[in-house]
This record gives C-alpha cells, structure tokens and sequence, in this order.
C-alpha cells in the first residue's frame, strides 16, 4: 500500500492539517501512522480532492461531507448491484 505524509500533501494541496484531521475524525479516510508520522493511502487522494472542492467550493461542512460520502458510496454500491442483476438477466435470455 502506498502512502503520502499528511505533511506533504497538504503542502502540496494548499489545505491546513487539521482539514485532514477533521476527515479522519468523521471515518472519511484513514490515516496509518508509519515511521511515527502520520500517512494517506494513495487510494484515498481522489476521495480526498472531492471532499476539498466540496468543502473549499461549496461550503459544505464535515457533517454534510460524511451525508454525501455515504451516499455516494450508497450509489457505487446499487450501480454494482445492477450491473451485476443485468449480467444474470443476459444469461437468462
């Protein structure tokens, strides 16, 4: 797994550490503590720039973040599920 310090991404990014502490204390990410510092997953920067432009953007707050997080999860998750029933339904027909 591959992984950036908090330090250096918000350096890079622009954004106060505590933007990051405020995600990962609603569960938006998770940060790994390694070499007594703290990292973000690479998987996790895309999720992490949508929830910035919210935030910066559109000033919406970590609790409105943490809604739209799960329903965007939500929506990944029932796109599987019809992917998955129209890919039954094609090999019943």
């Amino acid at each position: 797994m591959k992984t950036v310090t908090v330090s250096k991404f918000c350096i890079n990014y622009d954004i106060p550490q505590q933007f990051i502490d405020s995600l990962s204390k609603y569960d938006l990410i998770e940060l790994v503590e390694k070499d007594t510092s703290r990292h973000i997953q690479v998987d996790d920067i895309n999720r992490i720039e949508k929830l910035m432009r919210l935030h910066y953007e559109l000033d919406v707050n970590f609790e409105g973040l943490d809604i739209i997080n799960n329903l965007l999860n939500r929506i990944d998750e029932l796109k599987q599920d019809i992917s998955r029933l129209k890919n039954r339904l094609e090999f019943y027909e």
